[in-house]
This record gives C-alpha cells, structure tokens and sequence, in this order.
C-alpha cells in the first residue's frame, strides 16, 4: 500500500489495514485543530514513542460535514534548521501542507512535508524564519563500500522513475553519529542517523531491513528519504532542550569569545 508507513516499522499491505491504522490514530492521537477559509482541519498525533509518530487529518467543511483527508508516518527530529526564506502552500481537503525554503539563509534548497499544521496554528508562521526539525524517512539507505561525495537533491532529477511524491529526496552524507530504535507498536528494528551532507546537516530514519551495509561513524550513507518536518513555535523552542551536540567540538564555542576592551 504506502511503503511510507514502512520507514517508521509499520506494515500496511492493505486499503483495510490502511484504515485501521487512520482509525487508530483517531481514536488515540492528540487532538490540535486549525480553522481553514470556513473549514476546519482537525489534527491527531499518535506518539507511539521512540520520537515515532502516526499524523491523521480530518477536514470539516463549512457545512459541518466531516470526512477523512489523510494519513501519514512522522518522526520527530532532535535537531532544529532555520529555514529563511520559506513558502508554505495547503492543501486543505487532503490534510497537506508543504515548505519550500532554503537553510539558513542558504542556496540549500529544502521542500518538506509539514506535519504539525494544525499543532502549530498560524500564528507559528508570521515570522519570516521557521525553525523546523527535519528528518527523512528512507525508502532505502546503503553505507557506500568506496569513496563518495556528498550529495543532497531531489529524487525527479536523479532517478524520476522511484520519485513518487515531491518532497522525496536523494542524499549522500557521512555518518556524525547512529543510534539504533525499536518502534514499539510493531518491534520494528530502526536506526537513527544524523548525516553530514556538506550543505547540510540532517537526521535520517532507516528501517533495518531497508539498510545495506554496516553503519559505523565516517562511513558515507547513500539513501532516498520521504522528507518530513515538524514547525517549532515560541513556547516550543523555549521549553526545548537538545542536549551537547557531539557535533561540535568545546574549543569551538570559545573561538567565538571576543574580547570587548
């Protein structure tokens, strides 16, 4: 059905077991909900745990009828980019939205599914940078057995066969850091892997099965991802705390101490 699902360790081999899945994630997620053009799109995250989550959108219209618009796998990222200059373009009635932008001000283009439209509400996007924790969900992933460079662009251009939605992706990066996961509603067995792609730093989620190769730190990682991302409002990026970031050395916070007098 839509091997999306089986980035996150979930199997969906049919339209029924599709719909029970949507029908899950109703019933148990965290209900957000955003007020559209005299509709309203009712949100439900199902956090399974992990950092692992299922997205369902309900669309409301204006003459109170209500009926499914979509379901679809997240995965929220550890890591935050600033995307600047940014264009967020809806779809309503299919319980979409997409960001196209560029990182840090960059030529480092991004387009990305937004998951938490309805989480954030439109007050999240009147800045003119969103903060956006990004991460893509790999097809299929393989650690690269010769030397390779880095690489980060859309899927339509370098194989437009295996392209099935405009946010799929295709990147070469060296591996930072990995950690291995469990998605606790199937025992899936997954990897976490942040990627030094040289325009770029960026979280991937591979499902075991789906890997190539053994990973290890330094190793080059060739993978097509579905990308995804989650908006960061004010009061989220306030109470946010990531941790050290192992990707960055001490000595480099102090060289960038200057001295005043």
């Amino acid at each position: 059905m839509d091997i999306t699902f089986e980035t996150i360790g979930l199997e969906v081999p049919s339209e029924k077991a599709f719909n029970y899945l949507a029908e899950r994630a109703g019933d148990q997620g965290e209900a957000t909900q955003l007020s559209r053009r005299g509709a309203v799109l009712h949100g439900r995250c199902w956090k399974l745990g992990e950092g692992l989550e299922v997205w369902t959108v309900l669309y409301e219209s204006g003459t109170g009828d209500i009926f499914y618009a979509d379901c679809r796998p997240g995965f929220r990222a550890r890591y935050t980019q600033r995307i600047s200059p940014w264009a967020l373009t809806e779809y309503d009635e299919e319980g979409e939205a997409v960001v196209h932008g560029y990182c840090d001000g960059t030529e480092t283009e991004v387009l990305f599914e937004l998951q938490n439209l309805t989480e954030v509400g439109p007050t999240g996007f009147r800045a003119p940078e969103l903060h956006v924790g990004l991460c893509g969900l790999a097809y299929r992933a393989r650690v690269c057995k010769k030397t390779s460079s880095a690489d980060w662009q859309p899927l339509e251009k370098s194989a437009p066969t295996r392209a099935a939605h405009e946010n799929d992706w295709c990147l070469t990066g060296r591996v930072i850091a990995f950690k291995p996961l469990r998605n606790p509603l199937s025992g899936s067995e997954l990897y976490w892997v942040y990627l030094d792609l040289e325009r770029l730093k960026l979280e991937v989620l591979v499902n075991r099965r789906a890997l190539r190769g053994t990973l290890s730190i330094g190793a080059m990682l060739a993978a097509e991802v579905w990308l995804q991302g989650h908006v960061l409002d004010e009061r989220a990026r306030r109470s946010r705390y990531e941790g050290i970031d192992r990707a960055y050395a001490t000595a480099n916070f102090w060289s960038a101490l200057k001295r005043r007098n």
